[in-house]
């Protein structure tokens, strides 16, 4: 039995690095196979980790979710998330919100907030206090200041800090197989 968890801690770890290294190449710069393939820009590849991070988190009381709710600020995020549309986690269909206000985000499992929305911060992070909602964010300094995951773009690629103590606050898991790729977890 022993044997069997090991196999699948192991395959999962695999099929994670592969997700993430396929982020972290898609933001790298190289250049397209086929000449009218395009590359995708840095929202994509935001919105594909924030997918990889929900993938990777366990909620209380997720089962009784009828979808994963991963919600956004910034309008110019809506075709990068609405991208995730047709993928599922935990067997529930992915839905994407863009929400205006931090009252909204008590609805969502994850929220991403773009470094342009660094005003509402500390307003959402006492507002989702004691809520198991996942925050993400591009915003430099985002763990110090009670974020939960920040994104960081090192030497062209995309890499992420996480803020554990912040997670365990919210009653929020993180696979340790993700949290193995982060460059901190504090």
């Amino acid at each position: 039995m022993a044997d069997s968890r090991w196999s699948i801690e192991k395959v999962a770890l695999l099929k994670l690095k592969t997700l993430f290294l396929l982020a972290l190449l898609l933001s790298h710069g190289t250049q397209p196979v086929i000449a009218v393939a395009q590359q995708p820009d840095s929202r994509s590849v935001i919105a594909a980790l924030n997918y990889n991070f929900a993938k990777y988190a366990d909620w209380p009381d997720e089962e009784h979710a009828e979808s994963i709710r991963l919600c956004y600020f910034t309008h110019t995020f809506k075709n990068s998330f609405t991208e995730l549309h047709d993928k599922a986690i935990f067997n529930k269909p992915i839905s994407t919100h863009q929400i205006n206000d931090v009252e909204q985000t008590d609805q969502c499992h994850l929220v991403y907030i773009d470094r342009n929305e660094r005003d509402i911060t500390q307003r959402l992070f006492v507002y989702l206090a004691d809520k198991p909602v996942l925050t993400v964010s591009d915003i430099s300094g985002f763990i110090d200041d009670g974020g939960m995951i920040e994104i960081v773009r090192e030497d062209n690629k995309f890499r992420f800090k996480v803020n554990m103590s912040r997670m365990e606050l919210a009653n929020l898991k993180m696979s340790s197989q993700v949290l193995k790729l982060a460059v901190e977890v504090k």
